[in-house]
């Protein structure tokens, strides 16, 4: 298995590789984002509400899962070296479009409900009751960090949805070390993004896919999954393609 900063070497070089598509598919993702919230918006009055939470739960299940699936098709055609072009992005849409609702659902459900649970306890006086608040963050942290891997396994597997929530938890179990490191990386990538302002409509969402691919078959390595991915810059003759060795051109 490739160690953390192989891992991030990897996914650097990948990145800077197919910079012009990590640029299209980030700019088309957020775009297609941030104007979803802004009808949202528009049509609440700005009024928080629970029709407001509800409607970009809908959004983010009927619209952003899809498309994140797209942009995660291609990262794994960057990865796997497959001529990838912007047209992936709706090839995988379509493709993975009913599996995506599923996992977007589910998503979406889960993620509400740990919220709900955390503030529920955490607004309560008793220091019992704010000890169990706590504990419910730490469940929220556990589900962000096999969340990593959700949509990796669906391109890569395509199981369906509890099978592939269930393999998200292992792995982020039985790979806690990498996994964590994978997501402080994913952290500083989107503070990063943040600062920058650019980085977020130009960088993140192409250069996030190909970061949790690339920790997903590493981790696939451990478990033979997939082969070793020989390094062509150590002057190996071949190196994975879609796990199976492919010449070099």
């Amino acid at each position: 298995m490739p160690g953390f900063w192989k891992t991030l070497k990897r996914w650097l070089g990948n990145s800077y590789d197919y910079l012009g598509l990590v640029i299209i598919c980030s700019f088309i993702w957020f775009t297609i984002l941030l104007s979803g919230v802004s009808v949202i918006a528009k049509l609440e009055a700005g009024e928080i509400s629970i029709i407001f939470f509800a409607t970009l739960a809908a959004f983010y299940v009927l619209v952003i899962a899809p498309l994140t699936t797209g942009v995660f098709a291609v990262a794994k055609k960057i990865i796997t070296h497959d001529d990838p072009s912007v047209l992936d992005i709706l090839a995988g849409f379509r493709e993975y479009l009913g599996p995506s609702w599923s996992l977007g659902f589910a998503q979406a459900l889960i993620t509400i409900m740990i919220l709900a649970n955390a503030w529920f306890y955490l607004a309560r006086g008793g220091v019992a009751l704010k000890a169990v608040g706590i504990l419910v963050l730490y469940i929220l942290i556990l589900w962000a960090l096999s969340a990593i891997y959700h949509y990796p396994i669906l391109i890569e597997q395509r199981p369906g949805v509890l099978k592939t929530l269930k393999r998200g938890f292992l792995l982020s179990l039985d790979n806690t070390a990498f996994t964590l490191g994978m997501f402080f990386a994913i952290i500083l990538l989107t503070c990063l993004c943040a600062v920058t302002l650019l980085g977020l409509p130009l960088i993140y969402m192409g250069a996030l896919s190909v970061l949790q691919t690339r920790a997903l078959r590493a981790v696939f390595v451990k478990y033979e999954l997939l082969p070793p991915e020989r390094d062509p810059e150590a002057g190996e003759d071949t190196w994975a393609v879609d796990g199976k060795p492919s010449e070099k051109p």
